[in-house]
């Protein structure tokens, strides 16, 4: 029995050693800010991936240690955008009686270059105010405002006497009844070069909501000439990150015939074909088609396959246009599809463009983010493991997640070299069985037949020695 032991745990080890997938580097990070960091990948990692998940990456640090990581979908960017709007406005004197505001209404404010000097346009209109009187307040015409107002942004000359002004708005549509809005204080500070500026009102009115606002300075305003004011609106807009995209050139293929009734009774039904075949097994969300400067408006039929030997699968059929428009050339919006990851294309178009269309492929798709946790030994490396057995991420992922656990996770972005290793490594490349498969059977039937042997062996002196 002591030979049998020896036998299989020989066979055990052999057969643990062969199974152990080769673990080949892609990518290379030579330096990384912090312990969270992340990096895009785009299609090309799917060219030494045998899996359309990715379940076959490892990231290792400099002595080839496995790091926790997961593949994400990058998260859209929400960015604040403000444009501002100037408005007309002008000043009303103490007295003014409330009849003569619409008429004061068509005045407006000039500044001048130099941006202290003002100057009041009235259209001959000074009459209808005494012009000695000093100002009770100022008048901002909504009227030609065709949208909504967010914030007022008001603008004034810098002094010792108006650094602090507090203001009360209300609104309007008729100019005698004001309903209060808002009651702030603004501010313009100014020393040894520094500046502290507050000069903003929020209003928030709905589109033609007040077609006048008044505002009435009750600290800060004698004197007060303003120079400028602003109606500003913020609008969240949301930015996508851009999707990954390439292109794959395609050959003109003998089969004229479209490939929609191959196997049928149909008749045929002669097309301009091209066939492509990319590197990659990438998911693509989205295809699009490119025909230069050819003037097309007809059919298009996109197949696609997994391998040579099996049947084209329709993907998508209609009508693409491609046209000059003015002195450039549109086409047809992309074709969105669900995460195709066929090696093989094909493309039929009106057979009348066989010798003038020379068509390419792209395909688009949202790029990953890779995030890991990081050590102190760098360079970090993205590799292929090529056992295809291996579930990497999945292991890693619930590893990840436990350790970033409700903590604040600020990512460091880091950025990948590639390494461009021989594709004819990878499994996806290789035979399609490899030395190790071969070498492992061999040792496994060896190790079938030695323990054979031996049970032959001991059964033969068990009835020798039963004679």
């Amino acid at each position: 029995m002591y030979f049998v032991k020896k036998a299989v745990l020989f066979t055990s080890c052999l057969i643990s050693l062969i199974c152990h997938g080769d673990v080949i580097p892609v990518y290379q990070i030579e330096q990384a800010t912090g312990s969270y960091v992340q990096a895009t990948l785009t299609h090309d990692i799917y060219r030494y991936s045998g899996d359309s998940q990715l379940n076959d990456l490892v990231v290792t640090d400099a002595q080839g240690n496995k790091l926790p990581y997961r593949i994400s979908v990058p998260s859209t960017q929400v960015s604040e955008q403000s444009q501002q709007t100037p408005v007309r406005f002008f000043p009303v004197a103490v007295g003014t009686a409330p009849e003569m505001l619409l008429a004061l209404s068509s005045a407006s404010i000039r500044l001048d270059d130099n941006e202290i000097s003002v100057s009041v346009v009235k259209n001959d209109k000074e009459e209808l105010q005494n012009q000695a009187a000093p100002t009770d307040f100022f008048v901002v015409d909504l009227s030609d405002l065709k949208n909504r107002a967010d914030t007022l942004v008001v603008s004034w000359p810098q002094s010792e006497a108006h650094q602090y002004l507090e203001v009360q708005v209300s609104g309007t549509n008729d100019m005698s009844t004001w309903v209060p809005i808002a009651n702030t204080t603004l501010v313009q500070l100014h020393k040894d070069g520094q500046q502290l500026t507050r000069n903003k009102i929020a209003i928030s009115l709905a589109e033609k909501q007040y077609a006048y606002l008044k505002l009435k300075f009750t600290r800060g305003g004698e004197q007060l000439q303003l120079t400028q004011v602003n109606v500003e609106n913020t609008d969240k807009v949301a930015t996508a990150v851009p999707h990954d995209r390439w292109e794959i050139t395609g050959q003109l293929v003998e089969d004229q015939e479209s490939a929609l009734r191959a196997g049928t009774a149909a008749p045929s039904m002669p097309v301009a074909a091209w066939e492509f075949q990319r590197d990659d097994i990438a998911p693509v969300a989205q295809l699009d088609l490119k025909l230069g400067e050819l003037t097309y408006g007809d059919s298009l039929r996109v197949y696609s396959r997994a391998t040579e030997k099996q049947p084209w699968q329709l993907v998508h059929q209609g009508i693409w246009f491609n046209t000059q428009v003015g002195s450039d050339w549109q086409h047809s919006d992309e074709i969105s599809i669900y995460n195709n990851t066929h090696s093989y294309w094909r493309i039929e178009l009106h057979e009348l463009v066989r010798t003038s269309a020379k068509p390419i492929l792209v395909l688009q798709r949202q790029p990953e983010l890779l995030q890991f946790i990081a050590n102190a030994a760098a360079p970090f490396k993205i590799a292929v493991e090529t056992d295809s057995k291996l579930q990497n991420q999945n292991t890693s992922a619930q590893i990840f997640s436990q350790l970033i656990a409700g903590k604040e996770i600020t990512w460091q972005s880091a950025t990948v070299k590639p390494l461009n290793p021989d594709l004819n490594q990878f499994a996806r490349y290789g035979m399609q069985i490899s030395w190790k498969t071969i070498v492992f059977w061999g040792i496994l039937i060896l190790a079938v037949g030695v323990l054979i042997g031996v049970v032959v062996r001991l059964m033969g002196q068990m009835k020798t020695a039963r004679e």
